[in-house]
């Protein structure tokens, strides 16, 4: 009889061996900068190359952030165009966090740095009991992210079910006006080296 319990991925033999990173768009790599460390806590595991994207060497410049122990990491890529819509939830990124301690600790700096967060179970439960809850919230440039811990005490001030997204909002440029110097390149980038004069 076979058996019905699903198999895991290394059972399976998946072909793909871990997630190396995901992108974020960002109008300003100093701001992405500020918010991922100092809200969020990472640290900077690679800096933007601007002489490489000046020179046309390079489609774009980012800067990587290590966020989650283990393996990916976010990279923040220079993107002066196309942000997400304020009203947008999807796409999102979201991270697991250990328990309902380690997400208290996460929510005081959103709350330090007046990020407009929505914390949300998907029902109503008696006040203490532990349900799965998510903090929805939006880096500066309008990136919907998401924290989600599987036990939490229900408690007053918990949404539940859906919430109008667009209370996330804030102004990019408060975060713009709190770093000295931009992350962006100056002048525009020259005409771009053809591939095979690449090194």
């Amino acid at each position: 009889m076979a058996s019905t319990r699903p198999r895991s991925a290394a059972d399976r033999d998946l072909r793909l061996l871990r997630l190396d990173h995901f992108n974020v768009p960002v109008r300003d790599l100093e701001v992405a900068r500020k918010f991922y460390c100092e809200v969020l806590g990472g640290f900077v595991v690679a800096e933007p190359e601007w002489d490489r994207h000046r020179s046309g060497r390079s489609v774009g410049a980012h800067l990587d952030f290590q966020l989650f122990n283990g393996d990916g990491h976010l990279n923040a890529f220079w993107q002066p165009w196309g942000q997400p819509a304020p009203d947008q939830l999807f796409p999102h990124r979201s991270f697991a966090i250990r328990d309902a301690a380690r997400l208290a600790e996460l929510i005081r700096p959103l709350e330090s740095a007046n990020v407009p967060h929505v914390l949300v179970s998907p029902g109503h439960a008696e006040p203490g009991r532990a349900v799965p809850v998510s903090v929805y919230f939006r880096d500066p440039d309008m990136n919907q992210l998401e924290l989600h811990c599987e036990a939490y005490p229900f408690r007053a001030g918990i949404q539940v079910g859906t919430f109008d997204p667009t209370v996330q909002y804030y102004r990019w440029a408060d975060w713009r006006a709190a770093v000295s110097e931009g992350g962006a390149p100056i002048g525009p980038p020259r005409a771009r080296v053809p591939r095979e004069a690449n090194p």
